[in-house]
């Protein structure tokens, strides 16, 4: 297992096969993590897996070593062939992954070899079903079509391929002369007269074309005593091999014809996936392939309530509670091409293909971009990161405002949401993506509604963008207001308030998108309250309303004094994102705590405050005293939280102590003159000590 998980390996995963078992793992709710293996380090199924690793090809000699020494350094519990010859050569070696912890979901090997040849596995089973098309070998087809015992058109495949590589028709004698002997010869099986495919396929046959229609592929899978748990059927339209139509069905002739071979199978060693094609002619039911593995539309077959990976993962490991799987046969499939872009830090090869074909070294800068620009928390982190090596797109309400308050920094760019709808501002374009823009806890509920609903909007576009990076800016109200200090990201969330509700559903999404986009990787950060001098401070943060008081010689009302209060200051909140930023995405949680992980008496505070009041801004100590007001406790309740997940993550520690924080505040509120214009109301506060 890993991190409580069980460890599911994945072979091949950039074969339609490997990708279609690790869709198919993706969309299953156990407690799985997934693995890919593939000799390419460009496999798109090896970036939907939550870890990807490159394998030597099949023919090394050291392909099995490796592949051992690879399932013990991830800890895999089970491995998955993706292939005919994976599944064959694992099953030849199946008792050295056993004796390691190792489970290889996996048939026998004298049924995976025989299935292998086509032409003995035609002979071995037509035995017990007349429903295998009549199958020769390149002489015995050539003797026989001489002596008028056969006719033409034939088929002729190569003995132990797959799919519809190498394949030959056979319309004239002279066609013999294009195949070998490593060649079997088949007689076609021709659609029934009431197929409505029939027409098309007989005029591809003439054309020496094999076109793949009104095929039927069935799928049997059965536990590791080879008992059957699920089987279904389908009617397939193919193209290049690769099934584009499915239609599933179920047909009690062809079943009873299926189930004379079954006791056969189950005797050979079928254990896990067997695929059966096949197409129903006026001669009924011929199979023309078996194959003991599972297959390209595995996945879709999940999505129709077949999930025949999830049903062997949970017989394979034991995991109990499985039932009998069960297609729904009020849904059909279609396939086409699927996309996917991924950052070039995720594979060495890509990026030296860059390199050489641009001519250049070295990697391209990371574009950034940060929603909530005008804000508290998105000034400081802009400016924070422009000290690095990024590209930054700043998003906010006006471009005007935004122009003008980053007109200094040269990798600054600058978007309006309308530009976000418009298309002006491409999430193509971005690496990351940090989604500052919420509605503050005072505003009304209309606008923190409409705050989530962007939320959604702006993650669901991002997630159909395939932004490999989001950072979504929560905070610790997700808690709720129960009194506890030291929260830990176990803890349950508890939000009370419509804002602590809507962070709580923001962070949902992103939980939402992780499971749909495996090379989508977000996390949320639930941050501490912020606090310090720097633009974009609002006076409704009690060390502002606190020092403010101070300022204009106002009354202060204390409520208890001993309850405990965590602040983090602004400036280290920018730091700790710069420290994730350096982290790799694929290793994020799906949440962290970023504060400082300490807390302070409200007393304590209000101490320091004075103290640096006096020290190093001449105020009378005594005259802050006289105005502080002591009143029972009205239930204040203390609340911080414990950051060690982040820290032992980034490295990161607050460098700001409550003394550097504090002072920031007063040198900002007493420079009102530099105070931007969303915080006019310090206009009134007296640069003069009381």
């Amino acid at each position: 297992m890993k991190n409580g998980k069980y460890c599911i390996a994945i072979m091949s995963v950039g074969s339609g096969i490997g990708q279609s078992v690790v869709t198919s793992c993706n969309l299953s709710r156990l407690p799985i993590h997934t693995v890919g293996f593939d000799m390419n380090p460009f496999a798109f199924g090896g970036y939907e897996c939550d870890e990807f690793s490159k394998v030597p090809s099949i023919n090394s000699e050291e392909y099995i070593l490796v592949l051992i020494d690879k399932c013990l350094q991830y800890s895999v519990d089970l491995i998955i062939p993706g292939l005919d010859d994976e599944a064959l050569i694992l099953s030849k070696n199946i008792n050295i992954f056993n004796d390691l912890g190792i489970e290889v979901l996996a048939s026998g090997e004298g049924l995976i070899s025989l299935a292998r040849d086509k032409e003995k596995m035609c002979k071995e089973f037509s035995s017990y079903a007349d429903i295998f098309v009549e199958c020769f070998s390149v002489i015995q087809a050539q003797n026989l079509y001489k002596d008028g015992r056969i006719s033409l058109p034939l088929i002729a495949k190569p003995c132990s391929g797959s799919g519809s590589a190498g394949i030959e028709i056979l319309l004239e004698e002279e066609d013999f002369n294009k195949i070998t002997a490593e060649h079997i010869v088949q007689e076609i099986a021709i659609p029934e007269e009431e197929d409505p495919y029939k027409e098309v396929y007989i005029k591809s046959i003439n054309n020496r074309k094999n076109i793949q229609v009104s095929e039927v592929s069935i799928q049997i899978v059965s536990n590791k005593n080879g008992d059957i748990i699920g089987r279904m059927m389908s009617y397939n339209k193919l193209k290049n091999g690769v099934p584009i139509e499915i239609v599933p069905f179920s047909n009690s002739d062809i079943w009873s014809q299926i189930d004379l071979i079954l006791p056969k199978l189950k005797e050979l060693g079928h254990k896990g996936p067997l695929n059966i094609q096949g197409r129903i002619t006026d001669k009924g039911f011929k199979i023309f392939e078996i194959n003991t593995r599972f297959t390209g539309i595995t996945g879709l077959r999940a999505l129709m309530g077949f999930n025949e990976v999830e049903a062997c993962i949970i017989e394979w490991l034991k995991l109990g509670g499985s039932k009998p799987l069960e297609i729904n046969y009020d849904r059909f499939g279609v396939r086409q091409v699927k996309d996917k872009v991924l950052p070039m830090e995720y594979c060495e090869k890509a990026k030296s293909i860059l390199n050489y074909i641009s001519r250049k070294e070295g990697s391209c800068k990371k574009t950034i971009l940060i929603t909530g620009a005008n804000g508290y928390l998105g000034q400081a982190l802009i400016k924070r990161l422009n000290t690095e090596d990024y590209i930054i797109m700043a998003l906010g309400k006006s471009t005007d405002i935004l122009n003008e308050m980053y007109k200094a920094l040269n990798n600054v760019s600058c978007y309006s949401f309308d530009d976000l709808y418009n298309g002006i501002l491409q999430l193509g374009q971005v690496d990351c993506l940090i989604h500052c823009a919420f509605a503050r806890p005072n505003r009304s509920n209309e606008e923190i509604a409409e705050s989530l609903k962007f939320t959604n909007e702006l993650l669901s576009y991002a997630g159909q963008n395939q932004v490999p990076e989001i950072i979504n800016i929560s905070s610790q109200s997700v808690y709720g207001n129960k009194n506890m200090n030291g929260w830990t990201e176990e803890d349950k969330p508890a939000p009370e308030t419509a804002y602590s509700q809507a962070k709580f559903a923001a962070e949902l999404f992103v939980d939402s998108m992780n499971m749909s986009n495996k090379h989508v990787h977000g996390t949320s950060l639930r941050l501490a309250t912020l606090t310090g001098g720097q633009d974009g401070l609002t006076g409704n943060e009690l060390f502002t309303k606190l020092i403010t008081k101070v300022i204009n010689n106002e009354s202060i009302k204390i409520y208890d004094g001993k309850q405990k209060i965590e602040r983090l200051d602004i400036l280290d909140a920018a730091d700790a994102i710069a420290a994730l930023l350096k982290t790799d995405c694929r290793k994020w949680g799906s949440k962290y705590n970023l504060s400082t992980g300490k807390t302070f008496e409200l007393d304590e505070i209000i101490d320091t405050i004075i103290s640096i009041a006096k020290d190093e801004f001449g105020y009378d100590p005594a005259v802050i005293r006289s105005n502080i007001l002591r009143i029972e406790s009205n239930g204040e309740k203390s609340s911080g939280m414990n950051n060690k997940q982040f820290t032992d993550l980034t490295g990161w520690e607050s460098n700001r102590d409550l003394r550097d924080t504090i002072i920031s505040i007063f040198n900002y509120l007493l420079k009102p003159d530099e105070v931007s214009a969303d915080n006019s109301f310090y206009s009134g506060i007296s640069k003069s000590p009381c």
